[in-house]
């Protein structure tokens, strides 16, 4: 079994990449399973995983099974993955797809032949630096009701809210030279410490913003 981990930020780069591995390999869209996960994955996960595999190519001589695990894989379910990984079936290939490599355990990279597609560097545009030094100002000054309005309107999309958590790191840095506050300074280490937080736990995006700006 051919084994695959992908990462990379961006799910529709990650994908791009996951479908041009299956091509390279010449697997039949048929014999290409694609396990999405919305939430952390669990070992009850990897026991369904486990099932796909053993299945036999239906049209092709490979089969493939994708996992999308943006947002990590339990350490009890990582455990479980080890072992499918310890005995591969044939003809088999499997990609795992995550946002940072420091979700993964050493023993599945190891394992794994790792891929790490070049992702489009996050630049702000006017607009960006307008809207987010207003919504800044608020969660600086502003009273506690703003503040947990700017966490609702911010996770209405949960897509886009680690786009948005790092082009506010992102106006946060720039600022730190001109504003020799140590309040931005707590307030970036925050902002990065909330990203890996939403990332790797089952943890509420909204509860997880309001946390966060309450406490400025």
């Amino acid at each position: 079994m051919q084994s695959f981990l992908i990462v990379a930020k961006d799910k529709n780069l990650a994908s791009t990449c996951a479908s041009d591995l299956l091509k390279k390999n010449s697997v039949d869209p048929i014999d290409a399973d694609t396990q999405i996960y919305e939430k952390m994955m669990g070992i009850e996960d990897v026991r369904n995983i486990h099932k796909a595999i053993l299945l036999k190519p239906f049209r092709g001589k490979t089969k493939a099974v994708t996992i999308e695990a943006d947002e990590g894989i339990t350490p009890e379910a990582q455990n479980a993955l080890l072992k499918i990984l310890e005995e591969p079936p044939a003809n088999t290939i499997l990609i795992i797809t995550t946002a940072k490599k420091d979700l993964i355990l050493p023993t599945i990279i190891s394992r794994c032949t790792l891929v790490s597609p070049k992702e489009k560097e996050i630049k702000l545009t006017d607009n960006d630096v307008l809207a987010l030094e207003q919504t800044l100002d608020t969660l600086m000054n502003g009273k506690t009701g703003d503040k947990l309005e700017i966490a609702q309107d911010v996770t209405k999309n949960k897509g886009d809210v680690f786009l948005w958590l790092e082009k506010m790191a992102i106006l946060v840095k720039n600022k730190l030279p001109e504003n020799n506050n140590s309040k931005y300074l707590s307030f970036l280490r925050e902002l990065q410490k909330t990203y890996k937080t939403i990332k790797s736990t089952n943890v509420s995006q909204r509860a997880a913003l309001e946390n966060l700006f309450l406490s400025l």
